[in-house]
């Protein structure tokens, strides 16, 4: 019985490791987006991975990336929030949905930014291959994008789009 109980433990401890795992390379995602980190962004899929953005895109993820880098350019600011990950696991493959928001800063004035808010959820195949997870296939489905207008003086910002950001500093990775 303490065989079957080991087997058990241990099965649990692999789907724990690898749901953590996995959720890292979701936040990858975000942080290669926020800081402009391709390299980082593009890892997040399998050499062969597939994105599907319902009306938007749909191709590799790499191609994906490449797509997002032209449409994110003339922002000035991103910020990327996963949120609300489920994760079954099995074996060496999962499937998760996660919950992401978006927010994307315009060219500031004076006295004036103007943001974009966007919702959805990724819906991702992954799988777990030469010891690494990453997304087989992505459908993103759009929830909702919201217009922001502020006003008033706008305050600098010490965040960077590439890896002089301060966060680099402390986690080079």
């Amino acid at each position: 019985a303490s065989s079957g109980l080991a087997q058990q433990d241990q099965q649990l401890l692999d789907e724990l490791v690898a749901k953590d795992e996995i959720r890292e390379q979701i936040y990858n995602y975000s942080r290669g987006l926020d800081r402009m980190d391709m390299e980082l962004a593009k890892q997040v899929w399998h050499p062969d991975g597939t994105t599907n953005i319902i009306g938007v895109f749909e191709g590799t993820g790499e191609g994906w990336i490449d797509w997002l880098w032209e449409t994110h350019d003339p922002f000035v600011g991103h910020s990327h929030q996963m949120m609300n990950i489920l994760l079954e696991v099995d074996g060496d493959t999962a499937v998760s949905e996660t919950y992401m928001t978006a927010t994307l800063r315009a060219e500031p004035t004076e006295n004036s930014a103007n943001m974009t808010m966007v919702r959805g959820r990724y819906a991702d195949r992954w799988s777990k291959r030469d010891g690494r997870w990453a997304i087989d296939h992505r459908l993103y489905t759009l929830d909702f994008t919201s217009g922001i207008a502020s006003t008033g003086p706008n305050q600098s910002v010490s965040s960077r789009r590439d890896r002089t950001d301060p966060s680099y500093q402390v986690y080079p990775h």
